[in-house]
């Protein structure tokens, strides 16, 4: 039993560190493309392969080995060790939801995608009604563009699941499969804002910046906020499945 248990804990402190290692890679080699990275789809697909966590866990490591290469600042710690531990917790808990709920179609996987999608769309429309995209228009970063982008890629997303919701075959794989990716590219998507939405909470508080301050930085978070949040949404679309697959694979789940 005790020569069981050493091993499970070396076992999983070998996959967490190279789990970890890859994260790290994964973030250099896209960090000089703004917008741009996979570190979302890599983690969530782990935690919800491992478990909350195995995925709490690598998600910590991640956000304390990083500062050893892109250095120690305090705020970017303290978002990255809020952040990423959440999302994992959140992929742990979707990864445990049997496949066979799906081809059920119960009614709160249709309430909880659809407030996610129509959460997003109706804050892109506030933000709209609200001038924000007009306030912010003096800088160079297409704020108003990038909202109405949003808006419509949330819609567009909302209906396409919907109409599988409302047509789809009870019990068909293929249908309960879209609408498990629906469900994990809108979750990625949402989180993903969130993150920078959160970074604008913690970053003016740690730098203890003047409410003018504060509000500028939160307008200019829009130029990173939503590349990331379609790139978090595309990558998942893409990339989840055949990354799953070897991820049960490399860890024998």
């Amino acid at each position: 039993m005790k020569k069981s248990i050493a091993y499970t804990a070396a076992r999983e402190t070998a996959s967490t560190a190279v789990m970890c290692a890859l994260l790290i890679g994964v973030q250099f080699a896209l960090s000089f493309v703004p917008g741009i990275e996979l570190v979302t789809v890599t983690l969530a697909c782990y935690a919800s392969v491992c478990g909350v966590r195995r995925g709490v866990a690598l998600a910590a490591c991640f956000a304390v080995v990083r500062c050893l290469l892109f250095g120690f600042y305090p705020g970017v710690l303290v978002l990255y060790l809020v952040y990423y531990p959440t999302f994992a917790a959140v992929f742990g808990l979707l990864g445990h939801i049997k496949k066979e709920t799906y081809e059920r179609y119960p009614i709160s996987l249709f309430v909880a995608v659809n407030a996610t999608l129509i959460g997003i769309a109706g804050a892109c429309a506030a933000l709209l009604a609200t001038g924000v995209a007009e306030i912010a228009a003096g800088s160079e970063i297409g704020v108003k563009a990038l909202i109405i982008t949003t808006f419509f890629v949330a819609a567009a997303l909302c209906i396409a699941f919907d109409i599988m919701f409302a047509v789809g075959r009870p019990g068909g794989k293929n249908t309960s499969a879209a609408i498990r990716l629906t469900l994990y590219a809108a979750t990625a998507a949402a989180l993903a804002a969130c993150f920078t939405l959160l970074d604008d909470v913690i970053t003016p508080l740690m730098y203890g910046l003047t409410a003018e301050a504060a509000l500028a930085y939160f307008y200019a978070s829009f130029a990173a906020m939503i590349p990331q949040t379609l790139c978090a949404a595309l990558s998942v679309a893409a990339l989840y499945v055949p990354l799953e697959t070897l991820m049960k694979r490399v860890t024998r789940r």
